[in-house]
């Protein structure tokens, strides 16, 4: 038996229906069979391994994975739980049965809550605007310590360009420890009216300061991506980490 303390973390997951299957799974149909059927049945794999799920849906209807689910695991090591292997991937409202990775296309990030800003005025309730933002950074470019220069940049610079916007709620740090995928992940919450409603695309980082430039031009790569709530599943009020490591801006 472990002793080691439970270290609360995210499982990411998006996905969309491959264009092979889009005339035999409409996307409606697959929205259905993903709410109703696998959020519930993956929430009770393993029993209190994840207290909450927040389905998104991407601003951008041309996005080829635009549906978004995040679970929040009290403890990250329980996604690797033998349980979770007998969640049914099949069903008769895929195509031929399913399994449904047979039909769709799926993106998945996991790994430990880093930390997390939010402003003084933001409740518990996640904000109704998600900008997610995957990076992989360069850790071999100059300055030489590049670890510590991203994490005084994050601290010291990038988090006060994010909370300066408008209708900025909280921030989220993660760090994805699947393979083959950026190494960072962070959570950016906004009210509704933080963005336009026709908007899809974030341009660049968000923020423009030097540093900040210096971050985008050498990361490996940067993905940053719209959502907005659709449904939240269980305890929408729990926090990422421990409530009282939240930093107030």
């Amino acid at each position: 038996m472990s002793l080691s303390a439970p270290v609360p973390g995210i499982f990411w997951v998006s996905s969309g229906v491959l264009p092979a299957y889009k005339d035999a799974l409409p996307y409606d149909n697959y929205v259905k069979w993903y709410e109703n059927v696998h959020i519930p049945d993956w929430m009770g794999g393993k029993a209190g391994a994840i207290t909450t799920a927040w389905r998104y849906q991407s601003a951008d209807a041309r996005r080829p994975t635009p549906f978004l689910v995040t679970y929040k695991y009290p403890d990250v090591a329980a996604l690797a739980a033998p349980e979770f292997l007998n969640v049914t991937l099949t069903d008769p409202a895929l195509p031929g049965g399913g399994p449904v990775n047979k039909v769709a296309q799926f993106i998945a990030m996991a790994g430990p809550h880093v930390e997390t800003w939010k402003s003084g005025s933001t409740g518990d309730e996640r904000g109704p605007i998600l900008v997610t933002e995957a990076i992989e950074p360069s850790f071999k470019t100059n300055p030489v310590n590049y670890t510590d220069f991203f994490e005084d940049w994050y601290h010291s610079t990038y988090i006060g360009e994010v909370s300066r916007l408008p209708g900025w709620r909280r921030t989220s740090r993660f760090n994805n420890t699947m393979g083959g995928g950026p190494r960072l992940l962070a959570l950016h919450e906004f009210d509704e009216s933080a963005f336009e409603a026709n908007t899809t695309k974030i341009p660049g980082l968000l923020g423009s300061s030097a540093d900040t430039k210096y971050v985008q031009g050498t990361a490996k790569s940067i993905e940053m991506v719209l959502w907005r709530l659709v449904r939240v599943y269980g305890d929408g009020t729990v926090p990422w980490g421990e409530p009282w490591e939240d930093k107030i801006i």
